[in-house]
C-alpha cells in the first residue's frame, strides 16, 4: 500500500484558514446544551408527524373515504411533510419584510406592524435586543415564550409564524391582532356591563386552560396581555414571564461561568427553578420522559403588582393555581373599574395583596350580582381553597357561567366587535410616544456599537434552537394584505 503522501504546507495553511472561517470553536458545555435541546426538539417533530398522520386517518375514518381518495390524501400530506423539512431549512431575515409602523416600544425592543415581501401578508413582529435580553438575565424567559407560543396552536393564543435571529436580534413573527387589548377597552368604558365581562372572562378562562393543558403557567395575566381580534374574541400575548418548568426555562444555565456543565446524574436542584424546589433526581433522558408528570412549584418573583397572587408575593412556591387570582383581580376591575388591591406605589399594592384577608373589599355602591361577588371571592383566595385548584372545570362550572355556553364560545358572535377600517389599521393601539420611538432609535445605535465591541462576551449557548417555522401549507399565511382598491373592513 502506498503512503499518503504529505502535503504541503500551503495546502494545510489553506484547510486551517477555511476550518477558522466556517467553523466556530464551542466549549464541551455549550456543545452538550445544544445536543440536549437538539435531539429533544427532535424527538417532538416526529412526535409532531406522528400526530398529523394520526388525524389525518381519523378524518378520513370518519368521512368514509374510498381507498383510493386516502391514498391521494396521504401522499398529500408526506408532500406537505417534504415541503415543511425544506422550508425550515431556509434561512430567515429580517430584510424579508417591510415594516409599517411601530405598535409598541419595550425594555428589550419593540413590536412594529411588517409585510412580508412575498407574498404580501401582514405579521406583527417582536424584536428583541440580544444584548438586553442577556445583561437582564431574560434568556430563559425569551426561551420559555419561544417554547409555548412554538407549541400551542389554538385559537386562544397568538399564532407564532416564524422564530429566527441575526447576530444583534432576536425575532417572533406572530398574528397581527388588530383591536387592541383589553386594557385599551376597560380605560375607554371605565366599566363593564356585567354581561360583556362574562363574555371576556369566559373566554380568558378557557385561554388560560388551553396553556394550562400543555404544561405551562402563564405567571402575567392581566388586561395589557389580552387582545381583541377582528371579530371581537380574546387572544393571549406576551408570554415573557410564563415556564413550563422545564430546564431551559431556568436562568442557571444560561450564566456566564458555565454551570450548565452537568453529570449523568443531575443535581437535585437542576430541573427546577431555584434552589429551594427539591425535585427526584433524575438523568437526562429520564427527566425529559417523565417532565409531564413531574411538577414542582415554582419560587420566581414574577408578574405585575396589580395582579400578582400572594403566594408568589411571598415566595412560598406556586403553581399554575396562580393564574386564576389574576383572573378574579381583572373580573373585579371589569365591574368596578379599578383592580382590588390599587395603590399609589408598587409596594403598598404588594402590601395590600398580601394582607388581602384585610384589605379586599367589595364596594356595595358597584351592586355587584351575588354570582360575580362569589366568583370574585373564591378566586381571590389562599391557593388551597380557591377555585381552579383541582383544574379549570371548577371554574367553568361556577353559576356565574350558567348562560354561557362553553364548548361553543369562539364561535358565537362577540358582544363587542373592535371597528377596523382598512388591514393596516393600528388605531386600537394606544400611539406611540416619538420621544420612546427617538430614544429607541438612538439606543439601538449605542447597543450595536457595544455589541460589535462586546462580541462573544455573553453565553456562547444562549440561543442555540431558538429557529422555528411552523406547520402549513407552503404558501399558507395568516392575514393575506387585501389590493389596494378591495373595500375597506367595518
Amino acid at each position: 500500500m502506498s503512503p499518503i503522501p504529505e502535503r504541503r504546507p500551503e495546502a494545510r495553511e489553506q484547510d486551517q484558514l477555511r476550518r477558522d472561517t466556517k467553523v466556530r470553536n464551542y466549549s464541551p458545555q455549550a456543545f452538550k446544551f445544544f445536543m440536549e435541546q437538539h435531539v429533544e426538539n427532535v424527538l417532538k417533530s416526529h412526535d409532531q408527524r406522528l400526530h398529523r398522520r394520526y388525524q389525518l386517518e381519523n378524518e378520513m375514518t370518519k368521512v368514509g373515504l374510498s381507498e383510493e381518495a386516502a391514498t391521494q390524501m396521504r401522499r398529500m400530506l408526506h408532500q406537505k411533510e417534504s415541503n415543511y423539512i425544506r422550508l425550515k431549512r431556509a434561512k430567515m431575515d429580517k430584510l424579508m419584510f417591510d415594516k409599517i409602523t411601530t405598535l409598541g416600544v419595550g425594555a428589550f425592543g419593540e413590536v412594529t406592524l411588517v409585510c412580508k415581501r412575498d407574498p404580501k401578508t401582514l405579521y406583527a413582529m417582536k424584536t428583541l435586543r440580544k444584548n438586553d435580553v442577556i445583561k437582564r438575565n431574560q434568556v430563559a424567559h425569551v426561551k420559555a415564550e419561544r417554547d409555548i407560543l412554538a407549541e400551542a396552536d389554538n385559537e386562544w393564543v397568538v399564532k407564532l409564524y416564524y422564530s429566527f435571529q441575526d447576530r444583534d436580534n432576536l425575532y417572533f413573527v406572530m398574528d397581527y391582532v388588530p383591536g387592541g387589548d383589553l386594557m385599551g377597552l376597560l380605560i375607554k368604558l371605565e366599566i363593564l356591563e356585567e354581561s360583556l365581562a362574562r363574555f371576556y372572562i369566559a373566554e380568558l378562562v378557557l385561554a388560560i386552560e388551553s396553556v394550562h393543558k400543555i404544561g405551562f403557567i402563564h405567571r402575567d395575566i392581566k388586561p395589557d396581555n389580552i387582545l381583541i381580534d377582528r371579530d371581537g374574541h380574546i387572544k393571549l400575548t406576551y408570554f415573557g414571564l410564563c415556564t413550563g418548568f422545564r430546564w431551559t426555562h431556568n436562568s442557571k444555565y444560561y450564566q456566564k461561568d458555565g454551570s450548565h456543565a452537568r453529570q449523568d446524574s443531575i443535581e437535585v436542584s437542576s430541573c427546577n427553578l431555584d434552589e429551594h424546589c427539591r425535585c427526584e433526581i433524575l438523568k437526562p433522558l429520564e427527566r425529559r420522559r417523565n417532565r409531564e408528570r413531574q411538577r414542582c412549584l415554582a419560587h420566581s418573583l414574577v408578574g405585575t403588582p396589580n395582579y400578582i397572587a400572594p403566594e408568589v408575593l411571598l415566595r412560598q412556591g406556586y403553581s399554575s393555581v396562580c393564574d386564576w387570582w389574576s383572573v378574579g383581580v381583572i373580573l373585579f376591575e371589569m365591574l368596578v373599574g379599578h383592580p382590588p388591591f390599587y395603590a399609589h406605589t408598587p409596594i403598598e399594592t404588594q402590601q395590600k395583596v398580601i394582607n388581602w384577608k384585610s384589605t379586599l373589599k367589595i364596594p356595595s355602591e358597584s351592586k355587584l350580582s351575588q354570582d360575580s361577588k362569589d366568583l370574585i371571592l373564591r378566586l381571590l383566595c389562599g391557593a388551597e381553597e380557591r377555585l381552579g385548584v383541582s383544574g379549570a372545570s371548577e371554574v367553568k362550572n361556577h353559576k356565574f357561567f350558567a348562560s354561557i355556553n362553553m364548548d361553543g364560545l369562539r364561535k358565537q358572535i362577540a358582544p363587542f366587535v373592535p371597528k377596523i377600517r382598512y388591514a393596516t389599521d393600528t388605531s386600537n393601539f394606544d400611539p406611540v410616544d416619538p420621544d420612546k420611538l427617538r430614544n429607541s432609535d438612538s439606543e439601538d445605535l449605542m447597543r450595536r456599537l457595544d455589541s460589535k465591541m462586546e462580541n462573544g462576551k455573553h453565553p456562547e449557548h444562549a440561543f442555540f434552537e431558538f429557529t422555528f417555522r411552523r406547520f402549513f401549507d407552503d404558501a399558507g399565511h395568516p392575514c393575506p394584505l387585501p389590493d389596494p382598491n378591495s373595500p375597506v373592513y367595518v
